[in-house]
């Protein structure tokens, strides 16, 4: 117990009240002497003697056997002073009585009287004085006592305050020696308990007033607080018990799942060393094995104890310089060798398994995919993109001119492949190989901007055999013509009615028609090439002055049905003939995506095939006239002939490839307008 826990302000007020009350007695009995031995002096003995009577009287009360005068060593010191005040007193006084009880002084009765008073007195002060040694060794006793458990209390409360028990076992069982130790030291304190509670009975019983609520409270402090530590004590040993049977049943828990992983391990690694089959049948049952072994991996993961193990930090061993002033002398190490060891071998396992995993769904997928691919169909699977595409509110040529970063004009394999799938477009890699190979027609290993859009244009866009209108040839060179723009605000056209267009931004309606096999556009009293005219009124062209910014066309002539295509400037150019009026660089008509031109309904071929074309000269400058310009000239590209789009033989049933007839194409400079 503390000091302020053992009667707090109240052993100072009993010491000061005390001293107090017994100087004031000790003072007042002393003049009252000093009054009697006047009063006999004076002759006034009759006076004297009740004076002396009175206070024998008193005396004889405070002595009484009734007073109780047991009590703590505080209480018991005040009554042993008081016991001496009046011890001196009464010798003071013995001077006075012997005087009076001279002969003549007195008459017999108050001299029997006198005497007969003054005897109880003096015995009863010798009763007092005994009452008191062994009220003085009692207190004495009871203090001694009272000593002890306020020095053992506090340490013992020290010991059995909360803290963390070790992951160890050994420590644990070190912990529970020790605390049996502890246990053993409390009963052996228990006896000091029971005594300070005989003792404090024992005092209570005829216990001074004055000391009666100290030795009640030390008491209860006493025995509150030793309750308290016995209940403390009893929870930490079972709290101690607990974490032994705990940590023996974790250990040999930890041994079984060592076990268990050792065997995962083993199985795993065989497993590993066997290839893979090519047989969808077999990969799946070997998958399904893989995933009953990956849920009892994935269940043992859950468990409580798992969860103990993997949470426990390893701790190393204490290090030399832990061993100085600054190591805790409670701490317990917390290594465990089998833990690290679980926990690598978990590590390892769990690898194993998501590496087999991922193998054999990667087999898997390949096989499906292979599989599915034996009846895969170029025109269903375009069937299906354009429909796709329909639904998201896309264009044909929106993801090529997403894919071509460069602008060339061209894509490559991987670009086409990954592009396809980032779109979420749902196919696989197997079917955007085949795919890609039909858009290859020339095996280049690139597909470039019109082979892609011929390959997935809808059908009544495809017949090479159809007579296209005018409206159709119209729509389809302006396309051309302002597909090349760069302008942050596209310069485009916009069909208002037949033959009436609506150009850039100053939303100018003009008239254009096919004239002599020629895009003719209505300015002011005349009639201009439908280039020059985008050459006048794109910014992008006409600022820079020349074509540099233009895409190289590649002209296609009418086939032999007599398809309407505009193609008599390229007559002149291959004959060095010049026109009077500027001449136009001839346009592949059809070769853009048309967005809302007119269309005239006719049978339509499923078979995809481009249109032969006409090879100009390799090399040949075309002149070209700007209206109010300089001269300039362009080379046209080689355009090859009509080929049909071939698929690898061995992925799709589809027809038997066609090998090209003309060198391979140079690679054109395509600029597409931003994407907003």
């Amino acid at each position: 117990m503390d000091d302020d826990d053992s009667g707090g302000d109240y052993p100072l007020y009993s010491r000061s009240s005390r001293l107090s009350s017994s100087n004031v007695s000790s003072s007042g009995s002393s003049g009252q002497n000093k009054l009697d031995e006047a009063l006999l002096t004076s002759g006034r003995v009759s006076d004297a003697l009740n004076s002396l009577l009175d206070w024998l009287q008193k005396a004889e009360v405070t002595l009484s056997d009734d007073v109780p005068v047991l009590g703590d060593l505080d209480t018991v010191h005040m009554l042993i002073e008081q016991h001496r005040n009046l011890q001196q007193e009464l010798a003071a006084r013995e001077p006075t009585v012997t005087t009076m009880k001279a002969p003549g002084n007195l008459p017999h009765s108050q001299h029997e009287e006198l005497s007969s008073l003054w005897e109880r007195v003096t015995y009863l002060c010798e009763v007092r004085e005994n009452k008191l040694t062994d009220a003085l060794k009692l207190a004495e006793e009871f203090q001694e006592v009272v000593t002890i458990m306020r020095e053992f209390l506090p340490e013992a409360e020290a010991q059995l305050k909360f803290r963390s028990l070790p992951d160890d076992e050994v420590a644990i069982l070190q912990m529970i020696e020790k605390h049996e130790k502890f246990e053993e030291e409390l009963k052996n304190h228990q006896e000091h308990v029971d005594k300070i509670k005989a003792l404090a009975e024992e005092i209570l019983s005829s216990c001074h007033p004055n000391a009666i609520r100290f030795v009640k409270y030390y008491l209860t402090i006493t025995q509150t607080r030793w309750d308290q530590l016995l209940e403390r004590a009893r929870t930490r040993g079972e709290r101690l018990r607990d974490a032994q049977h705990r940590l023996a049943g974790l250990a040999q828990s930890l041994e079984d799942m060592l076990a268990m992983l050792t065997e995962y391990q083993a199985l795993l690694a065989t497993k590993e060393r066997d290839p893979i089959p090519h047989d969808l049948k077999v990969v799946e049952e070997l998958l399904k094995e893989h995933q009953e072994v990956y849920a009892e991996l994935v269940k043992l993961s859950e468990s409580e104890d798992f969860m103990k193990i993997m949470s426990t930090e390893a701790k190393a061993s204490p290090s030399p310089q832990k061993n100085g002033s600054n190591m805790r002398l409670n701490e317990v190490g917390r290594y465990n060798p089998r833990y690290t060891t679980m926990q690598n071998k978990w590590r390892t396992v769990s690898r194993m398994a998501i590496e087999r995993k991922k193998k054999l769904q990667d087999a898997y997928d390949m096989l499906q995919e292979l599989e599915s691919f034996k009846n895969f169909d170029f025109e269903s699977w375009r069937a299906r993109y354009l429909k796709w595409i329909q639904a998201k509110k896309f264009r044909i040529t929106d993801f090529f001119r997403r894919q071509d970063k460069n602008g060339d004009g061209f894509l490559n394999q991987e670009e086409f492949v990954n592009g396809m799938l980032q779109s979420r477009f749902p196919t696989n890699k197997t079917e955007l190989n085949a795919v890609f190979d039909i858009f290859d027609r020339e095996r280049r290993g690139l597909i470039d901007y019109k082979d892609f859009v011929d390959a997935l244009k809808p059908d009544k866009f495809r017949n090479s055999n159809r007579v296209m209108t005018d409206d159709e040839v119209i729509h389809d060179a302006i396309e051309l013509e302002t597909a090349s723009c760069t302008c942050r605000n596209q310069f485009r056209g916009e069909r208002i009615d037949t033959g009436k267009y609506r150009f850039g931004e100053k939303q100018k309606i003009v008239l254009v028609r096919f004239l002599n096999k020629t895009v003719m556009v209505r300015v002011g009293g005349g009639w201009v090439p439908l280039e020059e005219f985008v050459m006048n009124n794109d910014p992008c062209k006409g600022s820079t002055g020349n074509l540099s910014g233009q895409r190289s066309r590649t002209p296609r002539s009418s086939v032999s049905s007599g398809r309407r295509t505009p193609t008599a400037n390229m007559e002149r150019r291959r004959s060095g003939a010049t026109t009077p009026r500027a001449t136009t660089p001839t346009v592949a008509f059809g070769s853009g995506v048309p967005r809302s031109r007119p269309t005239t309904p006719n049978s339509f071929s499923s078979t995809p095939q481009r249109p032969s074309s006409a090879t100009p000269r390799s090399g040949a400058a075309t002149p070209t006239r700007n209206l109010g310009g300089p001269t300039r000239h362009r080379k046209l590209p080689n355009a090859p002939t009509s080929t049909t789009p071939t698929t690898p033989t061995n992925r799709a049933n589809t027809a038997s490839p066609t090998t090209p007839t003309t060198a391979p194409r140079t690679r054109h400079q395509f600029h597409f307008p931003d994407l907003k």
